[in-house]
């Protein structure tokens, strides 16, 4: 049962984008004259195709709106003040806190040591989405109440809003019920995470939020949005041309300066910025390449790297029947060269991790925190996976990336990363050793690292801060 599961939530892009193309093909069907609801639309849609009902929520949106304020007027009867006694800075970091350590084997934020440094520690307020005790933050969102006033007439006006375009989006008859259901439910969600950060930062003197993931963000940036504060997305991981929630297809540039997008992001290097421009989402003006601000755990000499024969596999999330089924393949490659060892590096949100962790029986070597990406690029002569960023992290360690092709369920992603130049096609039953051999006595070459990673330039950040452009 629970590979079927996986196998429904991993429906190829491909597929997904176009099934969401033909469902929005018009805008009055996820949009009101006032807001763009775009890319809640897609969620409902996509998990609707997935038949995934773990998202469907219980909620009031088609009743009246008389009732429905009745039922937030009975809640809020047991409202909180929301985020304690906190004092936020003009500048806030919201920070999914995914961690690597140096080493002396201390914890750093990958995606914000960087920033919180050249901002200033005591000039901004950083938020953990999560608990976490091996970094310093002021505070973190599991403490707020998730219990609100009555709405003010902001809320009132966006929840008038979004019960108009389930309204319009039933009247077009495009959307089956079980679709309804699913965008009924994606909405909810939308408004409920709106009321609470759109609470937990009202009269506050916030004026620029920092952020990963604009996508299902859409409640915190109308929050923002409503309350008059800068929001700037931070390049978190991979940007393909067939995203969901990127490079948007034209047919959707009439809502999008409606739709919650982020004011601004900050993407790794111009090669990002590039692909960003082909889509209809962002502007040229609100795409600054700010560099390579990941926290590395040292300072990397790519011209003095002590190589070893080592194949290393980084895994991908809710993606482990894939990645150890090919293990097993894999390990009968590595019998016949014994010089030759494997490391399986696992996402750092994998959740079956007992399923790799069995693979030490055929010899690999399985890798969590305890080492981080860019220590094992040094010393890695291949890596394979299907689509990953950690192609672009291996730009410039001297490593092979080979993109597993025609194999599981994201196949048509891993085509995008020949297409782009990062990685050369494997098929599970090539031996990635010989092909190896043959592509370094041939001087193949992948994309320049300085394209996808630019040197980290701190003045960006800083412009960022005092820039006011919004997308129009």
């Amino acid at each position: 049962m629970f590979l079927e599961i996986q196998a429904m939530e991993l429906t190829p892009f491909s597929i997904v984008n176009q099934y969401t193309k033909e469902r929005l093909l018009h805008h009055s069907r996820y949009s009101t004259n006032k807001y763009s609801f775009l890319k809640i639309f897609q969620h409902g849609l996509s998990y609707a195709l997935n038949k995934n009902d773990q998202k469907l929520i219980k909620n009031y949106l088609g009743l009246p709106m008389w009732v429905q304020l009745g039922i937030l007027y009975i809640k809020s009867l047991r409202s909180k003040t929301n985020g304690g006694k906190i004092q936020f800075k003009e500048t806030i970091l919201l920070d999914p806190v995914r961690l690597v350590n140096d080493e002396k084997g201390n914890w750093h934020s990958i995606y914000f040591d960087k920033i919180v440094n050249e901002l200033g520690r005591n000039n901004v307020t950083w938020i953990s989405l999560r608990k976490v005790k091996d970094i310093h933050c002021d505070t973190n969102l599991e403490d707020f109440s998730r219990s609100h006033p009555y709405p003010d007439e902001i809320e009132k006006d966006l929840l008038k809003h979004i019960c108009l375009t389930l309204k319009q989006a039933k009247a077009t008859s495009q959307f089956s019920g079980y679709e309804i259901k699913h965008i009924s439910s994606a909405l909810h969600i939308f408004y409920e995470e709106f009321r609470f950060y759109y609470n937990a930062f009202k009269g506050k003197e916030i004026k620029t939020a920092f952020f990963i993931c604009h996508y299902h963000n859409e409640g915190l940036i109308a929050a923002l949005r409503f309350l008059g504060v800068k929001s700037i997305e931070v390049q978190h991981g991979l940007i393909a041309s067939n995203d969901l929630y990127y490079v948007y297809h034209e047919q959707f540039a009439a809502r999008t300066h409606k739709g919650f997008f982020p004011d601004q992001i900050m993407v790794y290097g111009p090669y990002w910025k590039r692909l960003l421009e082909t889509g209809c989402e962002f502007r040229a003006r609100n795409i600054h390449v700010a560099g390579d601000y990941l926290f590395r755990s040292a300072n990397i000499d790519y011209g003095n790297m002590r190589k070893e024969n080592v194949i290393l596999v980084c895994a991908q999330k809710n993606m482990h029947v894939d990645y150890v089924r090919y293990a097993h393949i894999l390990s009968k490659h590595l019998e016949d060269h014994k010089d030759w060892r494997g490391i399986i590096k696992m996402h750092p949100l994998e959740k079956e991790k007992e399923a790799y962790y069995e693979l030490r029986k055929l010899g690999f070597e399985i890798v969590d925190h305890e080492k981080s990406l860019d220590d094992l690029l040094r010393l890695c002569k291949i890596q394979i996976s299907i689509y990953s960023t950690t192609f672009y992290d291996a730009l410039g360690f001297d490593v092979v990336n080979f993109s597993l092709q025609d194999y599981g369920s994201m196949s048509d992603y891993a085509s995008d990363m020949l297409s782009e130049g990062v990685a050369t096609s494997l098929t599970i039953t090539e031996d990635p050793i010989k092909k190896y051999l043959s592509i370094k006595a041939s001087g193949q070459e992948l994309l320049p690292r300085e394209d996808v990673y630019a040197p980290f330039d701190s003045l960006v950040v800083q412009e960022l801060l005092y820039s006011a452009d919004r997308l129009k």
